[in-house]
């Protein structure tokens, strides 16, 4: 039995879901079977990085300079080209490709260097919540045409598969579903600080803090998050609320809560995410779009009760009214009715985030990676590679 070279392709390596998803796939590959490259471009300047860890866990980002996120014909012509180079140059099994830019430029450029087996992971799909009706359709065009090229098709839930089936993209046979595995272990360890954390945030021990986190983008739906904040101040008086992250909207949703005053806290781009998950009383995830929600899975492995949209593939990491409490998305009103619950109810809360915490333990990175393998070897079998 032969080691089998894989690539992973990322458009970049910058702090998100899909980047520590890739990340941790290559970092714990069973490297007495697998051989395992990590190829992608640069981390825009500013942009919040996963670079240093890349580098400390020993592994060498293979560059391609014109692989970047945004449409650009003449860059993306060249990163085709460098990828299809690279992939013929070092003979690879398997190209693995993440996201959608990756993901196109990445199956397209395997297919033509001859790459016996190409699989994509999306994390999530761009169907709606990002661009306008033009781009969407065009975008997801692209997708039809490129599910084509593709071994296996992965999505991190069922909903997720059966979203892109309905628009088209691959067929019924392409898809699985692998979950976006988390590292438990610094969320796990974080709950005894929570007192200390609090305190570093000026947040006193009878205070109820109701916390966000993620990318400060339309998508996400944090200025449902600050109207919500609004509701639940008038409420509660000694309510208080921290953002974690960073965007596009971080100055317009400073200037919507301007009126909370101290009572909020823009923390920017954080790396003590797990300590600040333990210091929440509530962790409310108000995404207009999600491919699984790997926030919800940390808050509950920190045993921090989760309020969410009912969007995507939220409702199967959060198991409503066990784990957390689902509400519809773009309701500012039903994410404060159900924050004001929590905090009327102690025992609900200690019930909710304890289930949540068992819950997480399911969804470890190992596990993922030993599922992503596994499907690895089954492909192999298919098509011989072995022989």
């Amino acid at each position: 039995m032969r080691r089998i070279r894989v690539a992973h392709v990322i458009t970049r390596m910058c702090k998100g879901g899909a980047q520590e998803n890739t990340f941790h796939t290559v970092r714990l590959a069973n490297r007495e079977r697998f051989e395992v490259d990590l190829i992608s471009g640069y981390t825009a300047p500013g942009e919040p990085s996963m670079e240093d860890a890349v580098r400390a866990a020993g592994i060498e980002i293979v560059r391609v300079a014109s692989l970047v996120r945004n449409p650009s014909p003449l860059r993306d012509l060249r990163a085709y080209g460098e990828l299809t180079r690279i992939f013929a140059q070092r003979k690879y099994d398997i190209v693995h490709t993440h996201t959608s830019k990756a993901g196109y430029l990445g199956r397209i450029a395997a297919a033509k260097a001859r790459v016996p087996i190409i699989v994509h992971t999306p994390h999530g799909h761009v169907f709606f919540g990002y661009f306008n009706a033009a781009l969407t359709a065009l975008y997801t065009m692209l997708e039809r045409n490129v599910a084509r090229k593709s071994d296996r098709l992965i999505e991190l839930t069922r909903r997720g598969v059966e979203q892109h089936l309905a628009e088209g993209v691959g067929t019924a046979e392409q898809w699985t579903s692998i979950f976006s595995g988390i590292d438990l272990a610094p969320f796990t360890a974080a709950i005894e600080h929570r007192d200390a954390t609090r305190t570093k945030l000026g947040i006193g021990r009878d205070d109820f803090v109701v916390g966000g986190v993620g990318r400060l983008e339309p998508v996400k739906g944090f200025s449902y998050f600050v109207q919500a904040a609004h509701i639940v101040a008038e409420s509660l008086p000694n309510a208080r609320f921290v953002l974690a992250g960073d965007g596009a909207e971080r100055k317009s949703l400073e200037s919507e809560a301007k009126s909370l005053g101290l009572r909020i806290q823009f923390l920017g781009i954080r790396d003590d995410v797990s300590e600040l998950m333990a210091a929440m009383d509530v962790c409310v995830v108000p995404s207009l779009n999600e491919g699984m929600g790997r926030v919800i899975l940390e808050a509950g492995a920190a045993g921090t009760p989760v309020v969410a949209t009912n969007v995507g593939g939220i409702p199967e990491v959060l198991i409503e009214t066990k784990t957390g409490l689902l509400v519809r998305p773009r309701d500012e009103t039903g994410i404060a009715s159900a924050v004001l619950s929590l905090a009327a109810d102690p025992a609900q809360r200690e019930r909710l985030g304890g289930a949540a915490r068992e819950h997480a333990q399911q969804f470890s990175i190992a596990r993922m990676v030993e599922q992503i393998e596994s499907l690895y070897e089954t492909l192999i079998r298919e098509k011989r590679l072995d022989a």
